[in-house]
């Protein structure tokens, strides 16, 4: 492996607790990194991208993005379009190689798996697939069911071959096996014309990393521009008009792709091409309309970390374009048609307005991300954390050590300085609580939203270890999954897996489960002949091993459901049913 993405490698598994040999690192590591604007730092999104263990057909990494959001189930995608009249879908497939060279026949084999899964896709069980290519071509077939629903007729997507090679692979791109592969995805019609096979070495894999933190020295020219005065919060704005050559700069990095990340405070996604009001704007764009574009269109609105001036030439740093994301996607659109291909100066003589405005205090960018719809509510997570037990949890947590967990109590608009694998957020607890403690694991799969009223039973004043535990045997399970890729098809039933741990390692806590809220709580104010102490080897050790008989418990359980091919899904395991079926099975289980 490149010796700099090497060493970017290790600090990022040692910052999110990533364990596994150097190619499960690497594969997590460019994961995080190509699909951050989805999964924004999410440990289990990142984890649930990841294909790589046994039989994954070349395919590594690969997530559905729907109105910007991964997803996982059919279920999720029905829910996000439900009531929207345009959405957008995007399907990413990625294969991530430690090699510092660029090999043709693993590129063709990663494109044959592309293939495969497509052809489930549209032509179901003509292909044997192992089940979490099932799981995603499913995903891709209830899209194209629900295509009048989305902007593009056909589903965009992105392929990336990555490794740590000098070079850019453009060699390899042109190999017969290469193109003849593309060719066959292209024949099913499934995917948006003019889809490519990107090959990115250890360059543009950098340079991904960087957008993470948004696009940082950014070069432009800003000539027709009126100074705002600035204030105390505010250290520089600008209002005028730039150049669509040099507003390129801004919306396109040096590679010639759309930049990442920087619509991600924009109300409104991209509504494709074909939305009325983008027809205009193209329609002006490519019409003898287009001088007066200045006074057609709003232009964009840009909220900047840093922006540093030299006459003309700035300089701009972690920024996002909160208001004209339409105007932009438009743009980049325009850029790339022929015509302006051909012709180089439509952009210089193409003029937007643009207003910019550069501030580190948050509360500023939070009252310009308000003035375009956007902003933050209270939470009722939040009025949880701020009781006293919460603080309490907080702080027993922070006294594990090392190797222990955090509880994130409050949030920080940016993670805890810990691994984070082993950070715990308020909703993460409430769920860990209620199927641990409470043997409610039906309701934290399928309501987790019922333990965040106020009052709720998840919060009472339960001994702080009570918390832990519930955290750690979550905590567990998670690596447990992460370590066992073929267990993963297990993920939905995560929380009933949790419940029986519990169980098996204190059976005294059924009784707990079988009684009503109320008797609970009052039982684990005051435990009797419970163990909670994950600090003790051999209880850990325990945990350890409940975790594979539990696992091995919810095969069987669910194992209709697995015969066909594919991973468990919430709306499987979701039921009250489920959860009484496996207690039965660990008290029978537990039976000496």
């Amino acid at each position: 492996m490149h010796t700099l993405t090497s060493k970017r490698v290790g600090k990022f598994s040692r910052d999110f607790g990533f364990e596994g040999t150097e190619s499960e690192k690497f594969e997590r590591y460019v994961a995080a990194n190509y699909l951050f604007p989805y999964v924004r730092d999410d440990i289990d999104s990142i984890e649930r991208s990841v294909l790589g263990g046994g039989n994954d057909e070349g395919v590594d990494i690969a997530a559905v993005v729907i109105n910007n959001r991964v997803v996982f189930e059919p279920e999720e995608i029905d829910e996000l379009i439900a009531g929207q009249g345009a959405n957008s879908a995007k399907v990413i497939f990625i294969q991530a190689k430690t090699s510092e060279s660029f090999d043709s026949k693993l590129i063709a084999k990663f494109l044959h798996g592309v293939e495969a899964v497509t052809k489930y896709a549209v032509k179901a069980n003509t292909v044997t697939l192992p089940p979490r290519l099932v799981d995603l071509a499913i995903l891709i077939d209830r899209i194209a069911e629900n295509g009048d629903k989305f902007a593009d007729s056909r589903i965009p997507l992105e392929i990336y071959y990555v490794t740590t090679s000098p070079n850019d692979g453009q060699n390899a791109q042109a190999e017969l096996q290469v193109t003849e592969a593309l060719e066959r995805i292209r024949q099913f019609g499934v995917y948006s014309e003019g889809f490519k096979l990107r090959t990115h070495g250890h360059e543009k894999l950098a340079a991904k990393q960087k957008e993470r933190h948004g696009p940082q020295n950014v070069q432009f020219n800003f000539e027709k521009r009126q100074t705002i005065p600035a204030t105390d919060r505010v250290s520089e704005a600008y209002i005028g008009l730039i150049s669509a050559t040099e507003i390129m700069k801004l919306l396109k990095d040096e590679f010639g792709e759309a930049r990442a990340g920087i619509f991600d405070d924009n109300v409104r996604l991209d509504l494709g091409p074909h939305n009325p009001v983008n027809s205009r704007i193209m329609g002006t764009l490519r019409s003898n309309e287009r001088e007066h574009f200045p006074f057609l269109n709003n232009g964009l609105t840009i909220i900047a970390t840093e922006l540093r001036g030299n006459g003309d030439r700035f300089f701009i740093s972690g920024y996002q374009i909160v208001n004209g994301g339409q105007t932009s996607h438009q743009l980049i659109r325009w850029s790339e048609t022929d015509e302006v291909k051909n012709a180089s100066h439509l952009l210089s003589n193409l003029w937007i307005p643009v207003k910019i405005v550069s501030s580190n205090d948050p509360d500023v960018r939070t009252s310009v991300s308000i003035a375009t719809n956007l902003q933050t509510a209270i939470g009722s997570t939040d009025i949880q954390a701020s009781s006293q037990i919460a603080k309490n949890v907080e702080e027993y947590f922070g006294q594990s050590g090392s190797d222990g967990l955090r509880y994130e109590r409050q949030s920080r608009g940016a993670a805890l300085d810990f691994a984070r694998t082993r950070v715990v957020t308020t909703p993460e607890l409430n769920r860990a609580v209620a199927a641990t403690l409470f043997g409610e694991s039906s309701r934290a799969i399928g309501s987790p939203k019922d333990f965040e009223v106020e009052g709720s039973f998840v919060w009472g004043e339960y001994p702080v270890e009570t918390y832990y535990y519930a955290a750690w045997i979550i905590y567990r399970i998670d690596r447990y999954f992460a370590r066992t890729p073929e267990s993963t098809t297990l993920k939905a039933a995560k929380y009933h897996i949790a419940m029986m741990v519990s169980a098996l390692v204190n059976p005294g806590i059924v009784s707990i489960f079988e009684s009503s809220d109320l008797d609970a709580s009052k039982a684990l104010k005051n435990p009797k002949k419970l163990s909670f102490r994950i600090s003790d080897k051999a209880f850990s050790e325990k945990i350890e091993a409940a975790i594979a008989s539990a696992i091995a418990l919810a095969a069987e359980q669910f194992s209709q459901v697995l015969a066909e091919g594919r991973s468990l899904r919430k709306d499987d395991v979701r039921s009250r049913r489920s959860q009484e079926a496996l207690l039965e099975r660990v008290k029978t289980a537990s039976k000496p």
